[in-house]
């Protein structure tokens, strides 16, 4: 459920927010409803990644690869789909962070009280 909650609402999101909205969503989630940290972090790593991962490919196929294309040849990486790939990992490992931050500090605040 929580996965589902981040795909969702991190999507919407990123098109109205900046790309940080990526951290806040899975963090407030997870303070919220996040139970342990190593689901917490697979929920918003894999929900990411796969956001990102559909974007920057309908963006590769909407523009013919140019763009990831000239990105890729930029950065000196032999292939746009790498580039696509690398991407998205790089956004799944920012989600799955601020999830597993957000489950700590749920766990930290409800041992205070």
């Amino acid at each position: 459920m929580l996965f589902i909650l981040i795909l969702i609402i991190a999507t919407i999101a990123q098109f109205f927010l900046p790309w940080w909205v990526i951290m806040l969503v899975p963090f407030l989630l997870t303070l919220w409803k996040g139970e342990k940290g190593n689901h917490s972090f697979f929920a918003g790593f894999v929900a990411i990644f796969i956001s990102w991962l559909i974007y920057s490919l309908i963006l590769h196929f909407r523009t013919d690869g140019i763009l990831t294309g000239k990105i890729a040849e930029m950065m000196m990486i032999k292939s746009p789909m790498l580039l696509i790939f690398a991407g998205s990992l790089i956004g799944g490992l920012a989600g799955g962070i601020a999830a597993i931050t957000g489950t700590y500090l749920k766990q930290l605040l409800l041992e205070r009280i």
